[in-house]
């Protein structure tokens, strides 16, 4: 068997660096289909580690369809495993989140918003009153916590979500993605469970597995979460929390109902967990109606409330905040203050300001005329596509997720449009066991109008040819 290398001293869990190194070999073709793996004893032996280790190493290879179990016989490579040469380089780097852009290229990828949309005089503005007003005590670090005004800011702020805290629970983050790795580092030990909703957001699944959790995926309805599904999981595994995002998701736009909201909500008190609202996008309603947060339903202290301020208003900025149960303040404070001991203290005083004057309102409402019309134009145009995907169209946010149709893989897909300098993120980056390889998400967050027509002119096009390869042939009439 090809060489293994494990190292103790890394971050990574073991079993982790198991299985990502023989996940390679099976692409690379090294391992190839039919071979059988070293017993678990043996390899546990050779490598020096316990045989636990390499269970969760087979059992994860295996539910990512990369090896199968013969009872008495042993464990062997699957056939027909698709060869890492075989995929396109670029499609690798967006697999890591990565996205490879060069000129004159449509994305529909990413999430950021155009530049010149950003409130870049108002913020400049700002920046120079705080600088003026509090001179070089802007540049020092703030409380762990965050800089107390701005934590009182944001107490008001979430008033119109209906959200109702105190000042203690609120700590100041430096963007989603870090509230995110400081609530797995305080709650995730090496093999605790956490359920996700099937998909979900990729960085998020990096983060957990980064802690060597097992995670466990309940399929999303059209209303949200299925209820059924996760209370089976929640009696049978225990989780240390339920990550979820009830607002405009990340991929599939799905707006959880009210009535799914409140019921989440009554399992994490029944079942004693708590739930991870990831909130990044619910001030992109394109709807009249009105859709709170997970949090707003709270009466039991139940969800860990992450927002974020980057996506919508400046990406650059990295700034969110953690609205975090009482039982949960300290632990989350220790583990913000190993990560980075403060967010940006001059960042932190400007966005006191923006929030305290209400000068987000204006700047929000100018986004969302420019991000419905994105919206609506990308909707047209993926009518016309009908026969070769289906989707739903979503009250608010930044995407769409789209089902393919006729056997059209979305990796094959991803590859073609790319040549036709169109990107698109395949779908099974969302999903965190059994990979999904027929959905394709696409965004409208940095495209103009005109882009946008474009860009689904590429996509239809594409389609048209890879329908007819996989065999769908049109009548000569």
């Amino acid at each position: 068997m090809n060489k293994i290398t494990i190292d103790k001293s890394k971050n990574v869990p073991l079993y982790i660096q198991l299985y990502s190194q023989i996940k390679r070999f099976i692409e690379n073709g090294s391992l190839p289909g039919g071979y059988k793996l070293p017993t678990i004893r043996s390899l546990a032996k050779e490598l020096g580690i316990n045989n636990i280790t390499v269970i969760n190493a087979y059992k994860l290879l295996e539910q990512n369809g990369y090896v199968h179990t013969k009872v008495g016989s042993g464990t062997y490579v699957c056939e027909d495993i698709k060869k890492e040469e075989d995929l396109d380089e670029t499609f690798k780097l967006t697999d890591q989140g990565e996205i490879p852009l060069r000129k004159g290229i449509i994305n529909f990828a990413s999430s950021s918003l155009n530049p010149e949309l950003f409130p870049v005089e108002d913020f400049g503005d700002l920046i120079n009153r705080v600088l003026r007003r509090d001179g070089g005590y802007a540049f020092e670090y703030q409380d762990t916590r965050g800089y107390k005004p701005l934590r009182e800011s944001i107490k008001e702020f979430v008033k119109k979500d209906e959200i109702f805290t105190y000042v203690e629970n609120i700590q100041v983050i430096s963007g989603g993605q870090q509230g995110i790795d400081v609530v797995s580092k305080a709650l995730i030990n090496f093999e605790d469970s956490i359920i996700v909703e099937r998909p979900t957001y990729s960085w998020a699944l990096a983060s957990f597995e980064s802690r060597g959790a097992e995670i466990l995926e309940v399929d999303l309805q059209k209303d949200g979460i299925n209820l059924e599904e996760l209370e089976d999981k929640l009696k049978k595994f225990k989780p240390k929390f339920i990550y979820t995002i009830p607002n405009f998701h990340n991929p599939t736009g799905i707006v959880y109902s009210e009535d799914k909201k409140k019921k989440l909500i009554e399992l994490a008190e029944k079942y004693e967990t708590y739930v991870l609202e990831d909130d990044f996008a619910s001030d992109l309603s394109f709807t009249e109606e009105k859709i709170l947060p997970l949090k707003a339903y709270d009466k039991y202290d139940r969800v860990i409330y992450i927002r974020s301020f980057s996506k919508i208003y400046m990406p650059g900025l990295r700034l969110g905040f953690i609205i975090a149960p009482e039982r949960l303040v300290s632990s989350f404070l220790k583990a913000k203050y190993v990560t980075d001991l403060s967010t940006s203290g001059l960042m932190q005083r400007a966005f006191d300001l923006y929030l305290r004057e209400n000068i987000w309102e204006s700047h929000i409402g100018e986004i969302k005329q420019v991000m419905k019309k994105r919206f609506e134009k990308m909707g047209k145009g993926l009518q016309t596509l009908k026969n070769y995907v289906e989707f739903e169209y979503p009250k608010g946010g930044l995407y769409y997720w789209l089902g393919l149709k006729n056997n059209i893989s979305a990796k094959n897909l991803y590859s073609k449009c790319l040549e036709r300098n169109l990107l698109i993120v395949p779908g099974d980056m969302f999903f965190a066991i059994k990979k999904e390889n027929n959905f394709i998400r696409l965004s409208f967050a940095s495209c103009e109008l005109e882009e946008i027509e474009k860009g689904i002119n590429i996509l239809k096009e594409v389609l048209e040819g890879e329908s007819n390869e996989n065999g769908i042939y049109l009548p000569i009439i």
